[in-house]
């Protein structure tokens, strides 16, 4: 809750500071293609060789982010916020159902979705009159909306059939959870209405993905990608 509370300060406070002295401020669609990931964990109730196993079976996937983003700038400093959706997760290799002689496997693919508000502050070092570099530090809150498991059964090697899981009820959700954002870009401005951005950034969840339990596992999500910004000031 106070990661919360700070981010809605962030973006209520700090606004007022700029307004006065904004150079550049605007409105845009984000595009934000990128690699997804987890770090793994467990409470001291979860075995840790078995930590170990599911670990080593779980890798990264694709995933995206699409957004409506505000900025502003006021000489060398400005900030970033608005409105995101994201979609990550990660993939499950194949792995036996653990019953001798079965011949049974499986793999799943974990899709999570959020929405996300972010607030990011942009450090700017000017090129030309029209391009210049930025480097972003910031936080964002991220509302759960879903967690799917698509699993694809395997009978002796062979394809069998696919199902949707229903979630674990003894799962619950952490909603919200927030993140750490870093970001490295270039901005290119084409007249004095639009410009572009382009910005590889990388995102880091602070919490897992379900609330604390003594015997089960949990994820931090990370995406490691690029955002692309199309912008029109004002």
């Amino acid at each position: 809750m106070r990661y919360f509370l700070l981010s809605i300060l962030l973006c209520v406070c700090v606004p007022g500071l700029f307004a006065q002295d904004v150079i550049e401020q605007g409105y845009g669609i984000e595009l934000a293609p990128h690699y997804g990931s987890r770090r793994i964990s467990a409470g001291s109730g979860f075995p840790f060789t078995e930590l170990e196993r599911q670990d080593s079976l779980e890798t990264g996937t694709a995933g995206y982010g699409i957004g409506i983003v505000y900025t502003s700038r006021v000489n060398k400093i400005g900030f970033t916020t608005g409105l995101r959706y994201l979609e990550t997760g990660y993939d499950v290799d194949l792995q036996s159902d653990q019953r001798p002689g079965s011949g049974r496997t499986f793999s799943q693919k974990v899709r999570a979705r959020y929405l996300s508000v972010p607030f990011e502050l942009n450090f700017y070092q000017d090129i030309t009159e029209k391009d210049r570099m930025f480097f972003t530090l910031g936080v964002a809150g991220h509302l759960h909306l879903g967690t799917s498991i698509n699993q694809t059964n395997f009978q002796d090697g062979d394809r069998v059939d696919e199902q949707q899981l229903a979630n674990d009820p003894d799962q619950s959700f952490r909603s919200p959870v927030f993140s750490i954002n870093t970001a490295v870009g270039f901005d290119r401005k084409f007249n004095d209405r639009w410009s572009l951005r382009v910005e590889p950034f990388f995102q880091f969840f602070l919490q897992g993905n379900v609330k604390s339990n003594f015997d089960q596992t949990n994820r931090n999500y990370y995406q490691l990608g690029t955002r692309v910004l199309v912008r029109r000031g004002f």
